[in-house]
């Protein structure tokens, strides 16, 4: 159990490098095998079950059109997961940067940042569910 008052051991060297590796042969593997073929990756459960997009849906699609510098046939896929793309990857070099120079680097988020992401996330899932807003789906 630990003490009161200790902080969790940071991040070290090699769970950025795994994690790096593990999203590049991610990235390789969507490059390689198309999303938009069948019988590669399986369908999302929640469209599965109630036909519904989820903010993820066309996640995959995007990261494959991405790989191939199609930015507009991500944006088509899924608008959300390309403009968060950038802030993703701000966040992963933020997070290397720490590992490897040890620096302590704070940031201070605001106490509502959380419950606004999620508010994002749920506005984008009822919005490309809508009729008239099939430009938001992944179909």
């Amino acid at each position: 159990m630990a003490e009161t008052g200790t902080r969790p051991p940071a991040s070290t060297r090699g769970d950025v490098l795994a994690a790096t590796g593990i999203a590049l042969v991610g990235t390789a593997l969507v490059a390689v095998l198309d999303p938009n073929e069948g019988g590669h990756y399986p369908t999302c459960p929640l469209l599965a079950i109630t036909g519904l997009y989820c903010p993820f849906c066309g996640g995959l699609r995007a990261a494959h059109d991405l790989t191939r510098l199609d930015v507009l046939g991500a944006l088509d896929r899924n608008p959300l997961f390309v403009v968060a793309l950038p802030l993703i990857l701000w966040a992963w070099w933020r997070w290397a940067r720490r590992a490897f120079t040890g620096k302590p680097e704070p940031l201070a988020l605001p106490s509502w940042w959380g419950w606004a992401l999620l508010a994002v996330l749920g506005v984008y899932f009822v919005a490309r569910n809508l009729p008239g807003m099939g430009w938001l789906s992944p179909a």
